[in-house]
């Protein structure tokens, strides 16, 4: 879960995850499906993420795949978090998977004062 949580920060922050990955000392990565993903898997999983935040805050999963690769996942928006008035606060269900290795968690989101989303610190 750690992983996927690294992950979907840097997602949100727009960086270059690949690039950081193999730049950082980020080990805990090694056996997470993320560790395993490209350029392309982490675009289908941040425009998932988006699409889920634009969305209803319990509307459907939103499942994303790259047959390429073999890396998959599911985005399910999971309520508002109300103990984080006045921001306006998201919870996403995450799934990943890369083949046989899989990861999930609830993450919550932020919005900020430019309206752009970014995992709750």
């Amino acid at each position: 879960m750690k992983a996927l949580a690294a992950t979907l920060l840097a997602t949100a922050l727009a960086a270059a995850v690949p690039a950081a990955v193999q730049a950082a000392d980020l080990l805990f990565l090694k056996n997470s499906p993320a560790a395993k993903f490209n350029a392309a898997d982490f675009k289908l999983m941040h425009d998932s993420v988006e699409k889920a935040l634009a969305g209803p805050p319990e509307g459907p999963a939103l499942d994303w795949k790259n047959d390429k690769t073999g890396a998959a996942g599911t985005v399910t928006p999971a309520g508002t978090d109300e103990a984080a008035a006045p921001r306006k606060c998201r919870k996403l269900r995450i799934a990943n998977s890369y083949k046989l290795v899989k990861d999930e968690g609830v993450y919550t989101f932020c919005q900020g004062n430019t309206g752009k989303w970014a995992l709750k610190s």
